[in-house]
């Protein structure tokens, strides 16, 4: 398995450093955003309903081959009633700080806020970044198991949303127990959320939650693995 999971990982790195230099990859973002701020809008308001406190996103800062949501980041920040995190890395894992600026740039070379003592327990949506899923809708990351680990550590898991610039899935099951599993996976021209299994079998289909006029090129950006 983990064979299996290093070599789907390879594969889905070579494709997004390709598309990150892409000539569209301004294009791929901006529809990217628009989907991402829609289905956002739509999990604000489910929790809205459920609580009047400030609502706690964790979001990030990218690599050059991850989507771009800085924008999204400001849109939120204007936003009452909304707390932006972001992750303050660590040597195997990272806990959560407050966005505020100036950012320093860490060890990875990622952007993040400075150091904060402040113990956050509660998030209620994350924003992740992927490479990839496999057809249990669980993560492929870029193999450190920050996110594994920081989730792991928490009694309660937020919504979780998958972005990335393609669909990159394996149809067979890579992960393991620890690897988080998403609610949605946001791309440019699609957003998937795992439907139910089928039948006896350990597989989750695929639902379609938004997709766009631009659909028909979806399978330009569209890798199926299967080993």
């Amino acid at each position: 398995m983990e064979s299996q999971k290093s070599e789907f990982r390879k594969y889905c790195k070579i494709s997004l450093e390709k598309l990150s230099k892409a000539q569209n990859k301004i294009f791929l973002d901006s529809k990217l955003q628009r989907n991402l701020l829609i289905i956002l809008s739509q999990e604000i308001q489910h929790l809205r309903k459920k609580t009047k406190r400030p609502l706690k996103i964790l979001l990030y800062y990218p690599l050059a081959i991850e989507f771009n949501g800085k924008k999204v980041l400001k849109t939120l920040r204007k936003q009452k009633n909304i707390e932006i995190f972001l992750p303050f890395m660590g040597d195997i894992s990272f806990k959560i700080v407050k966005f505020r600026l100036p950012l320093h740039r860490e060890k990875f070379g990622v952007l993040q806020p400075s150091n904060s003592y402040r113990k956050i327990n509660l998030i209620d949506i994350a924003i992740i970044p992927v490479i990839g899923i496999d057809n249990q809708f669980k993560r492929i990351g870029f193999g450190k198991g920050m996110y594994d680990r920081f989730f792991n550590t928490q009694k309660k898991i937020p919504r979780i949303l998958f972005i990335c610039r393609g669909i990159f899935y394996s149809s067979l099951n890579i992960t393991q127990y620890h690897d988080i599993k998403g609610n949605s996976l946001i791309t440019p021209f699609v957003a998937l959320c795992p439907k139910d299994k089928y039948d006896n079998m350990d597989v989750c289909k695929l639902r379609i939650i938004r997709t766009c006029c631009w659909r028909r090129k979806l399978p330009l950006f569209t890798k199926t693995f299967s080993g």
